[in-house]
């Protein structure tokens, strides 16, 4: 995938596949990203299992041998590289749209299995490009809880922050929509509602919207 543009295309004859880990248009939790990273958030859960099997074996025994020890630090290997795979693993979305089928194929990742929808491609009325904003409504609030928290050397910034998503998505005869990509607008994500639209022949859009949370 290319990172740089945060997802990938890729045509074969009749069908198109669009690849994205940037796929939900959500404001973020005001815990820093920079810390709770895949790495971190395994680690911790990778800590919890061995001290939950240190408490077992001396739960069992009094005394804690060599091959407890042993057997604790495997198994926090094995608990690390298991939620790094599994519990905290990258999420993803795949768009495959399916001339000769004529369905639309999306799979999202999810924690230990994917979500597969199928929609007719005939379904699709438009690809449209928007724009999503998430502000703040209890500005006050906010200032207070910023004031305390920096009162007690725990400043938590980003709760005033306003964010704001490029989105990229499929809107459909029923009314519906389903989001397909959104990216942040800070980092000039580049939209590939041309190469989508051209490809299936229907009207690409482009639309602003806004939300408060």
């Amino acid at each position: 995938m290319d990172y740089a543009k945060k997802y990938q295309i890729n045509i074969e004859k009749d069908t198109l596949t669009f690849t994205t880990s940037s796929f939900k248009a959500e404001k973020q939790s005001v815990l820093h990203k920079g810390i709770y990273t895949r790495e971190f958030s395994s680690m911790l859960f990778a800590s919890a299992a061995a001290i939950v099997s240190y408490l077992v074996f001396r739960l069992i025994s009094s005394d804690t041998v060599f091959i407890h020890y042993l057997i604790i630090i495997f198994l926090f290997i094995g608990a690390f590289l298991g939620a790094e795979k599994f519990l905290f693993r990258e999420k993803y979305l795949m768009v495959v749209f399916n001339k000769p089928e004529n369905i639309v194929t999306i799979t999202r990742s999810e924690m230990l299995r994917k979500r597969i929808e199928k929609i007719p491609l005939k379904s699709i009325r438009s690809v449209e490009a928007g724009i999503k904003k998430f502000t703040p409504e209890n500005i006050d609030g906010i200032k207070f809880v910023e004031r305390i928290s920096l009162q007690h050397g725990s400043f938590i910034p980003g709760l005033a922050d306003e964010e704001e998503f490029v989105t990229l998505s499929l809107q459909l005869s029923d009314g519906s929509d389903r989001i397909i990509y959104a990216g942040e607008t800070k980092d000039e994500p580049n939209i590939p509602l041309k190469e989508i639209s051209d490809f299936i022949g229907i009207e690409g859009k482009e639309k602003c919207q806004k939300e408060k949370t």
